[in-house]
Parts: C-alpha cells; sequence; structure tokens
C-alpha cells in the first residue's frame, strides 16, 4: 500500500485536486510495478511465458525462409499470435490475479481507509497492466526482429500502438471484473488461466496455417482475443497494404472492455455497500452484546482447549499409521488450492480435449502408428504428474516452512522420512486421478482402441510421479522462499515441456537442445510413457532404459534431499554472519 495520507493539493505546488490526483496514480502505478517485480511468478507467467513460447515454437517450428525474393521468415505469422498472447497475460490475468490477492491479504480494505482515490487505486493497476503489455509485446516483437528476421512494417505501427491501449484497457477492465466476482485468489488464479489458456488455441495464437473445426473456430471469434490477434496478424503481414486499422476487430474488443467495466463497476461497489453495511451492524452487536459475546467465546474457546486436551489414540502410532497420515494431510493440502488443481488436473484434462481437434482429429494416426488423442493422453498424463510432484507439492512444502509449520512439525516425533514419504505419495495419488481423467475422457471423446499396455503406462506414471516429487523437494532445499521455489520449478518445468515431446512431438531439435532434452527426466518419461501406449507392443510394455533413468534420477534427488533437508530455512552466509554479531 502506498503511503498517501496528505491531503490533496499538499506539496504539488498548486491548489489544483487534479494535479494531486495525478501525481497520485503516478505513484500508484509505480508502486504497482515494483510490487510486481518482487513476485517472481506474475513476471513468468505475464512476461517470460509469452516470450519463451515465442523462442521455444520458433526453434521448433522452424524459422524457414517462405518468400526469398522479400525475405519473409516463418516468424513474420508467429509473432502476431504470440504478442496477443503476451497482451492478455499481461493485462487480463495480471490484474484478475493481482486485485484478488490484494483483496485476501487486506491490501484493498486497508487502502480504503486512505484519502486516495479509488479510481487512483484501480487506475494504478490497470496503468501498471498497461506497462506491463507494452513490455511483453515489445520483448516478442524485438526478440523477433533481432534474432528470427521479423520485419515490422512501418505502415501499421500507429495501428499496433493504438491497438495494444485498447486491448490492454478492455482486458485489464475484463480482469478487474473477474476478481471481484470471485471470492478466493486461488479460484481466479485458475478461472483466470482457465479462460486464457483455451481460448489461445482457438484463437490462432499457437498455430500457423493450422485449420481447426468450425464450432471451434465461431467460439474464437466471439471472444475478443481472436480479434486482437487478427489485427496484429494484418498489421504484421508484409503482404498487405494499408494503415493496419480495423473497425470491426477493435468495436467487438471495446465492447467487451465496455462490458467489463461495467461489471467490475456495479461489484465493487456492491462491496462497498457491503462493506459499509458490515461495519455498522458490527458496531451494533458490539455496543449492544459485547459482554455476552466475549462471555460465549471464552466458554467456546475453554470447551475447545479441553476438547484438544483428550489424546485421540493411545501409545505411539505405528510407522504405517504415520504414512497414512501424512498422506491423507499431502492430499487435503494438493486438493485445497483452486489453482493447483487446475493447472495439474483440468489443465491437462482440456488440452487433451483441445490439441487434437486442432491438429487433425484424434483419430489422425502419427508416424509410430500411435492415434493422435493416444499419444496427447499420455503425455499430457506425464504433464499432470510433473505439475503436481514437481512444482505444487513443493511449493506447499516451501509455504509450510515459511508459516513455521515444518518448524514446529520438526518438534513432534514425526521422522522427516514420513513427511517426505507422505507428501510423495500424496502427488502419485494426484497424479493417477488425472490420469484417469484423461483416459475417460479421451475413450469418450475419441473412442481409440484400447492399449495393450495399459498396466505398463499406469507404471510409468508412478514411477514418473514419484521421480518429479522427489526432485521438486530436492530443488527446494535450494531455494529459501515458496514464490522463489515455484519461480524455479515451473520456470524449469515449462521449457523443458516443449522440448520433450509433451506440447510438441515429431520436431526437429537443435542437437544442443536434443542433448539437454535427454538429459533431464521428463523427456525419458513421456518417452516411456508412449512406447507403453503403442499399439504394437510386446512384452511387459515397460520402457526399461527410459525408466532406469527416471530411477537413477530419484536416487540421485534421494541423496540430496536427505543431506540438506532442514525444518527452517537455511541461513544465507551474509545473514549467518549478521545473527552472530
Amino acid at each position: 500500500m502506498t503511503a498517501l495520507a496528505a491531503r490533496p493539493g499538499a506539496g504539488t505546488g498548486t491548489g489544483s485536486p487534479h494535479v494531486a490526483e495525478a501525481a497520485m496514480l503516478g505513484r500508484q502505478t509505480r508502486h504497482e510495478l515494483v510490487s510486481l517485480v518482487r513476485t517472481p511468478v506474475t513476471l513468468i507467467l505475464s512476461i517470460g511465458l509469452p516470450l519463451l513460447f515465442f523462442v521455444l515454437l520458433s526453434a521448433l517450428i522452424g524459422n524457414e525462409v517462405l518468400d526469398p525474393v522479400q525475405g519473409v521468415r516463418l516468424v513474420q505469422f508467429l509473432a502476431p499470435g504470440m504478442a496477443s498472447f503476451g497482451v492478455v497475460m499481461a493485462t487480463f490475468s495480471f490484474l484478475a490475479v493481482g486485485l484478488a490477492e490484494a483483496r485476501a491479504t487486506g491490501v484493498v480494505k486497508r487502502q480504503a481507509g486512505t484519502p486516495v482515490p479509488r479510481w487512483v487505486l484501480v487506475g494504478g493497476r490497470v496503468c501498471a497492466a498497461l506497462v506491463l503489455g507494452l513490455v511483453a509485446t515489445a520483448l516478442v516483437l524485438v526478440t523477433g526482429v533481432l534474432f528470427y528476421g521479423l520485419v515490422l512494417p512501418g505502415r501499421s505501427m500507429v495501428a499496433v500502438l493504438v491497438t495494444l491501449v485498447l486491448a490492454s484497457a478492455s482486458f485489464s477492465a475484463l480482469g478487474l471484473a473477474l476478481a471481484t466476482a470471485l471470492p478466493t485468489m486461488q479460484l481466479t488464479l485458475a478461472v483466470s488461466n482457465g479462460v486464457v489458456i483455451p481460448l489461445a488455441f482457438v484463437s490462432d495464437m499457437f498455430m500457423v496455417g493450422a485449420t481447426m473445426p468450425p464450432a471451434l473456430s465461431t467460439l474464437g471469434w466471439i471472444f475478443p482475443l481472436k480479434h486482437l490477434t487478427a489485427i496484429f496478424a494484418d498489421a504484421l503481414n508484409p503482404y498487405l497494404t494499408g494503415s493496419g486499422f480495423q473497425a470491426g476487430h477493435l468495436a467487438v474488443i471495446a465492447l467487451w472492455g465496455l462490458l467489463g467495466a461495467v461489471v467490475a463497476t456495479a461489484l465493487l461497489r456492491r462491496d462497498e455497500e457491503r462493506s459499509t453495511a458490515r461495519g455498522r451492524r458490527v458496531a451494533v452487536a458490539t455496543g449492544a452484546h459485547a459482554g455476552a459475546k466475549v462471555g460465549a467465546h471464552v466458554g467456546a474457546r475453554a470447551r475447545r482447549l479441553a476438547a484438544d486436551a483428550v489424546p485421540r489414540r493411545s501409545g505411539s502410532p505405528s510407522v504405517v499409521e504415520l504414512l497414512v497420515d501424512q498422506l491423507r494431510h499431502a492430499q487435503a493440502l494438493l486438493w485445497r488450492g483452486a489453482s493447483a488443481v487446475f493447472f495439474a488436473v483440468a489443465f491437462p484434462v482440456v488440452l487433451v480435449a483441445i490439441i487434437p481437434s486442432v491438429n487433425g482429429g484424434g483419430d489422425r494416426l502419427m508416424a509410430s502408428g500411435l492415434a493422435l488423442s493416444t499419444f496427447y493422453a499420455g503425455a499430457m498424463a506425464v504433464y499432470g504428474a510433473a505439475v503436481t510432484a514437481y512444482v505444487n507439492m513443493p511449493q506447499g512444502l516451501a509455504e509450510d516452512r515459511e508459516r513455521g509449520v515444518l518448524k514446529r512439525t520438526g518438534g513432534t516425533p514425526l521422522p522427516a522420512a514420513a513427511l517426505v514419504t507422505g507428501r510423495v505419495a500424496g502427488a502419485v495419488g494426484v497424479a493417477l486421478v488425472t490420469g484417469l481423467a484423461i483416459a475417460v475422457l479421451t475413450a469418450l471423446a475419441y473412442r481409440p482402441a484400447w492399449p495393450p499396455g495399459l498396466a505398463a503406462a499406469v507404471l510409468t506414471l508412478v514411477v514418473a510421479t514419484v521421480c518429479c516429487a522427489v526432485v521438486g523437494q530436492a530443488v527446494m532445499t535450494f531455494v529459501r522462499s515458496a514464490q522463489a521455489v515455484i519461480g524455479v520449478t515451473l520456470g524449469t518445468l515449462l521449457p523443458l515441456a516443449f522440448v520433450s515431446d509433451i506440447f510438441v512431438v515429431g520436431a526437429k531439435f537443435p542437437t544442443v537442445l536434443e542433448w539437454v532434452s535427454w538429459f533431464f527426466p521428463l523427456r525419458h518419461a513421456s518417452a516411456a510413457m508412449t512406447e507403453a501406449l503403442a499399439p504394437d507392443v510386446t512384452g511387459t510394455g515397460l520402457a526399461f532404459g527410459h525408466l532406469g533413468v527416471l530411477v537413477a534420477w530419484t536416487a540421485v534427488a534421494a541423496v540430496v534431499l536427505s543431506r540438506r533437508f532442514r525444518w527452517e530455512a537455511r541461513e544465507s552466509g551474509h545473514t549467518a554472519r549478521t545473527s552472530r554479531r
């Protein structure tokens, strides 16, 4: 929260309240940008993810020359989608998640008690989102110009800038509306990304020259994202002429923004009225029944303490009981967060429904004879397991460490091995549920042949999940904060997913990327799953070579984890020296 307690007009050199509020808006925007820099996961999703997708897709698809005469490369038609993706992630997702988090942590409530006008507080977030959108788009375009031969036509640069500002304002309004409509930050994070990423697939963002089913194409044109992509695509098309302004597409984007602004204004006013009414009720209740309520509260607390003092079991718990309790606890933690459930369970299921449909259909046969739907079912099951075990579970453990939960747990008879094993088992349970959901969807939507190596596929999924869970916990021991943990894990998982036959299959990688992909366990997990699901599988269907690599990674990570695991975060050398002084 910014410290803007001075009365309007003070210290500005003029008596105009408008000048003072404009200065407030500038300081509030700077505050939002500083807060953004301190949140690694927001930077990754808002700026890093679109740029990463652009670089990886350029490398995977191949930046070939399409027109030797004019020097037009394939990147010319890939950049518009990635630039549009950067705009929506930097505005819609950033604003929705940021405002929801501010409400959950009480920041919005404290800001409402300051003299800062509400429009300045909201405007600071919108302006920060605009700056973020400009940076995300500029990074994609500049990277394309410097490294991939992207050409920026001078005729349409004004239209690109105007479209970018209008789209940023519209998506910001929609983000504000979403954040005020949903009750929790976790649910807002899940819904915002659950809307953007599926729509990105039907809005020509990740494909060049592909033809999707008419129903999905029509769905894309209803929402503003495809209109933004269409404007950028025509503006960067070297074979077109004109200024690049397209009134029809701009009108759709503006109408969606107006709808978002109306909804956000109504919901914000509703929240303010509810807060005022709640405050009056609390004041009346406090004045009339304060003594009775305090007495009832003390009595209830005494009863809870008495109930807690009664032992729930006699004697020391067995090792099996400890493991079962930790498994239940880990399951509860992993299923409690809406965003974690979305990215680990719902998102892979959605991709299985979308990717085969926009790439020729689920019954399309690959060179290996495997149906496209079956391949992506296995790949997405591995990806969902990796998100659960390598990203979500270590993040939850790091959050427990930050809040002191692990420190208090360390004072109990619970062994560290039981804690770690329970978390790993919980991740395996979630991964199996994800795999089952994907299998059911694939069977209902595409009706592929029953894979003879299904048992081998299940065992492969379990081994891959255990490997990712142990490696993720080992990585966590090197990182101090939970925000940094998710930044490191998510920042390494997404690039590896692109070069490990998860999102893209059959692409030719540069030699360095090939070596990197085969060094880490994710590609071995994907390859083992593909071999298990092959229609002509022989024997057990287990890819012992790939599974051996996963076991080796698990063993090495287990040794690191056993040596470095602490109930509290390790102090840096500077912190330790300062505390000794």
